[in-house]
């Protein structure tokens, strides 16, 4: 036991020390702000929810580490469903909760299963943000019943005290919404009776001037995707983006989470956009000898480089500062509840979240 706890810290801090060599060396071009007490007033005392993936589990003993007494709730993504529309749950997302829960029990942090409707196919293909699987689902009273008895069953079985739904891609259609709204309740209402926390993901384009979500769970609105998949190059959130979504959010019942995302895209000039961590887009720097220039409007830090066989890239990614600015734009309105979106390959996350 001694061996494996030495063996441990020294894991822990030869990632220590590796982070904080990778930040020591970006030179960091455009605005300097002269306003970080205001940040730093504004950002203690946060309580964070914090996502893990069950892709990306590397850094997560030494992140959590860091930020140990700032964390209220961790959500483990995700569990999502079978060719046969049946809901099942990741080796790597059950190792992921019982890792932390063995290391940091004592801490009775929030223990939520993240819900996704993400559907792998019979070719081992996957089809995510499947409104038809929502539409399956909810087909009828028995169909959302037995759903919800699932939902219930698989978590409660792997000692999850929480129960996210990271139902998305809804969109505009009210005829799912109305259904949708009709599962928020009645899945509130059956956990409830089991004191199973729940916990309900909205996208920035919900409709909520024209739905009414029912009260008792939390809502997490996403403060991100700005820019991403589909979009031209961009940081995944801005000062006008986060304010006008806060804005939506006036009509929800009972206090707000906000959910912010670490990381960022790469940019091909091709078409092709792929998400990237911090350390990732750090790495870039270093192998294309580049310094990152900080837009004013988001904090986000981008660069260009042109790869080995002659393609552009543009890279949007955003670093402590970012986070901290953000976080800042939100508890200006009010005091909310902070989501951030992930864990691993973040350098500089843990120096703003941590008390």
């Amino acid at each position: 036991m001694l061996k494996k706890s030495i063996l441990t810290f020294i894991f822990l801090l030869s990632l220590s020390l590796v982070s904080c060599a990778q930040q020591d060396d970006i030179s960091i071009k455009g605005i300097d702000r002269d306003d970080n007490k205001e940040y730093e007033r504004n950002i203690n005392n946060i309580n964070y929810s914090i996502w893990t993936t069950y892709w990306d589990t590397k850094d997560l003993e030494y992140e959590i580490e860091n930020m140990q007494d700032s964390i209220d709730d961790i959500c483990y993504f995700a569990a999502y469903f079978h060719q046969d529309k049946i809901v099942f749950i990741p080796s790597e997302t059950i190792e992921s909760f019982r890792r932390v829960r063995t290391l940091y029990g004592s801490k009775k942090y929030g223990s939520y299963l993240t819900f996704v409707n993400d559907l792998v196919l019979e070719d081992n293909t996957s089809s995510l943000k499947d409104v038809n699987l929502l539409y399956t689902l909810f087909q009828t009273d028995k169909s959302m019943e037995n759903h919800i008895k699932d939902i219930l069953y698989i978590a409660t079985k792997e000692g999850f005290n929480g129960i996210e739904i990271d139902y998305e891609a809804i969109n505009k259609d009210l005829k799912l919404w109305e259904l949708f709204i009709e599962f928020i309740d009645k899945l509130y209402k059956s956990a409830n009776e089991k004191n199973i926390s729940v916990r309900i993901l909205l996208e920035p384009n919900a409709p909520l001037d024209i739905i009414t979500l029912p009260e008792g769970p939390k809502y997490v609105m996403m403060c991100y995707n700005l820019h991403g998949y589909g979009t031209t190059p961009g940081p995944k959130a801005n000062k006008g983006f986060i304010e006008d979504v806060i804005k939506k959010t006036k009509t929800l019942p009972g206090k707000v989470n906000f959910a912010l995302a670490t990381g960022g895209y790469v940019f091909q000039n091709n078409g092709i956009i792929n998400s990237l961590t911090e350390r990732e887009a750090v790495e870039l720097l270093k192998i294309y000898n580049k310094s990152p220039i900080r837009e004013e409007e988001s904090q986000a830090l981008f660069f260009n480089y042109i790869d080995n066989e002659g393609m552009s890239h543009e890279v949007w990614y955003a670093d402590k500062d970012t986070i901290k600015y953000w976080v800042n734009i939100i508890q200006e309105t009010g005091n909310y509840d902070i989501s951030l979106w992930r864990m691993g390959g973040n350098l500089s996350l843990m120096d703003i979240i941590s008390k």
